[in-house]
């Protein structure tokens, strides 16, 4: 069931179009993100649901409650719409408890037992309550302000980039738990985020924006194997992109014959995920036999180690010899081939087609 919809939103800041014509439907109780390069509108959109802008034309209904309709709309006070904002927006004067409690009445008798069970929804010491933000790491500072748009019981959460400031190893930890307390209370939830990782590990669907224009939105494993272009293939991470003639299912091309289903035949452009693609070591006697099969070969021109997940570029070889590439391959192994040496290529699963 939708429970928000945005339908055909634009945004202008004088020549500037921000949003152009943007639709897109959110179901209750998911996560959604919002993804794309600086200036692609991302954060221009969460403002408008939001209510801290007003759309140029376009129409917002949150919970089939219209929220926006052109230039008129219902105020963001009146929204039910948490926000949690990059750098958590807490009030430095005011200690953990009053910041998670600002929205709340302050005469409600259940006020500082409401605070201490939101305490203990982000996993936030009670011993904590006293303190002030700056007496906090970022990882508690972003569960205080979590804790803070949560209080008032929004239907719809916010997020912008609240993770982009942490170490890359407690941004990973915060935004599962963030991810599991959300899907335990079932409030639907919007992120916009510039990693392309973050987008795909969070969230149900994903939304792709570039220039103010919705490219693609799908679940992420979708939009990841199935890409709309090239451009969009690279920005959701690594990718081999290669010049294929496809016929029948198959594509012929550098790396052989892959499968390719498409009903689409002639010269094309195919892409494969770099873990798609998989190295063997071997002899390189009797290599120029080999290759005349049809079986794939390349040499090892460089390694660049990155702990859990290496990156090796391959050159490749022809039936004469010649070096062609190189190709870069993601590898989780950790027992590499030597720079230099042969491996045979094989490819899994199928490769994508651009139409």
């Amino acid at each position: 069931m939708t429970f928000l919809s945005v339908q055909a939103l634009s945004k202008r800041y004088g020549k500037v179009s921000a949003l152009d014509d943007v639709s897109i439907e959110v179901p209750a109780g998911s996560r959604t993100a919002i993804v794309g390069p600086s200036g692609s509108g991302k954060t221009t959109l969460l403002r408008l649901i939001a209510g801290f802008e007003v759309p140029d034309s376009g129409r917002l209904a949150l919970d089939g409650d219209l929220l926006a309709e052109g230039r008129a709309g219902v105020p963001a006070h009146r929204r039910s719409i948490g926000i949690v904002a990059q750098d958590g927006a807490l009030f430095p004067h005011l200690t953990v408890a009053d910041n998670i409690g600002f929205g709340l009445e302050r005469k409600a008798p259940d006020r500082d037992q409401r605070i201490l069970a939101l305490m203990d929804m982000v996993e936030l010491a009670r011993t904590m309550r006293e303190r002030r933000p700056h007496q906090l790491s970022g990882g508690q500072q972003q569960r205080v302000a979590l804790a803070r748009a949560l209080a008032r019981q929004p239907k719809l959460m916010l997020l912008d980039e609240p993770f982009s400031a942490l170490d890359a190893g407690l941004r990973e930890g915060i935004r599962a738990s963030v991810a599991e307390l959300l899907q335990a209370e079932g409030v639907t939830a919007m992120l916009v985020t510039h990693d392309q990782a973050e987008a795909l590990s969070f969230a149900d669907q994903v939304a792709i924006l570039r220039d103010g224009k919705l490219l693609q939105v799908g679940p992420p494993r979708e939009l990841y194997m199935s890409p709309r272009d090239p451009g969009t293939a690279a920005f959701l991470g690594d990718a081999i992109i290669l010049s294929a003639n496809v016929s029948g299912g198959w594509a012929d091309c550098a790396l052989g014959r892959i499968a390719a289903p498409t009903a689409c035949d002639g010269v094309a452009k195919v892409m494969l995920r770099p873990e798609q693609v998989t190295l063997s070591p071997v002899s390189s006697d009797g290599l120029e036999h080999r290759l005349a099969n049809g079986s794939r070969y390349g040499r090892i021109v460089r390694i660049d180690f990155g702990g859990a997940s290496s990156s090796i570029a391959v050159s490749l070889l022809d039936e004469r010899g010649d070096h062609e590439g190189p190709l870069l391959i993601k590898t989780t192994h950790v027992d590499l081939p030597p720079v230099g040496s042969h491996v045979q290529i094989k490819v899994l699963g199928q490769a994508h087609v651009f139409k």
